[in-house]
């Protein structure tokens, strides 16, 4: 993806500004009762602006895109190819496996460091939405994209957390649990990488069905790896936990967040004591 980047740097102030101007956020805004009017009425209006552009459609929407990243209809967006011709509103909320390792196998390529800007896949999703990839009608891209509930602060950020996520707000993390596709890319990459760490324990299907099984159980091992117990990133510490993840769903027929928090606590506490690169992978387990 080689123009990727001046595409990025070009529409980068816009989409900040775009996000930082339509939702509320309680350390800047204050609680509700306490919120400027004149403020108030101005996200409102840009809510509704968005939710008005999903409910006319794909040309509409896509345009209105367009307009907050300040690109013009002649910028070309480089986007990852979409495997299928389109997918149903239920398909992008909750993709099931065999659809994430499509994308996956389909974005073999893509680097870390796109994956993990929540702009980049905004505009992925700008140009898959021109394709007609989430449907052309406003009825099936208010299913898929915002929801139908009748806050709009409430469909504004279920649109910004499904198509890159909240930047303002939880800055690149988003990409790791609230952006479907960009979760679906991760989850199949960490289920590659443990798969080659487990010394042929688990092939990449079963370690990517075990990250599958449960929303709540991903984030989890994704939230520890970044910013509480880093030492789960070691690629054998990673690919135990996946294996045990990959044990537990076998044995009991789920596995759940706290599982994967029990298990992360185990390595911590191992790690002040051994080598991970020099400890059998089965031991580790």
């Amino acid at each position: 993806m080689k123009n990727i980047d001046a595409l990025l740097d070009k529409s980068g102030t816009g989409f900040t500004r775009w996000q930082e101007e339509i939702v509320f956020e309680q350390k800047k805004h204050g609680k509700p009762e306490h919120r400027n009017r004149e403020i108030l009425q101005q996200v409102r209006s840009r809510q509704r602006k968005l939710v008005s552009a999903v409910r006319r459609g794909r040309d509409a929407l896509a345009a209105y895109l367009r307009d907050v990243l300040e690109l013009h209809t002649e910028d070309e967006i480089e986007r990852l190819p979409f495997p299928r011709e389109q997918i149903t509103p239920g398909e992008f909320l909750k993709p099931p496996v065999e659809l994430e390792q499509e994308l996956g196998a389909a974005w073999e390529k893509l680097s870390p460091r796109l994956a993990s800007r929540p702009l980049f896949w905004l505009l992925c999703h700008v140009a898959w939405i021109e394709e007609g990839r989430f449907g052309e009608t406003g009825n099936l891209l208010e299913v898929a994209l915002t929801g139908t509930d009748r806050d709009h602060e409430k469909r504004t950020r279920n649109f910004l957390r499904r198509t890159g996520g909240i930047f303002v707000i939880r800055g690149n993390v988003s990409v790791f649990s609230d952006c479907i596709m960009a979760r679906a890319w991760w989850r199949w990459r960490v289920a590659g990488q443990a798969a080659q760490a487990t010394d042929g324990q688990i092939n990449r299907d079963e370690a990517h069905v075990a990250l599958h099984a449960n929303r709540p159980a991903w984030e989890e091992l994704a939230m520890l790896s970044l910013r509480r117990i880093t030492v789960i990133n070691q690629p054998r510490a990673r690919a135990a936990i996946v294996v045990r993840m990959h044990r537990r769903l076998r044995e009991t027929g789920k596995i759940q967040k706290q599982d994967v928090k029990q298990f992360a606590q185990e390595f911590a506490r191992l790690g002040l004591r051994r080598s991970f690169e020099h400890t059998p992978l089965e031991e580790l387990v």
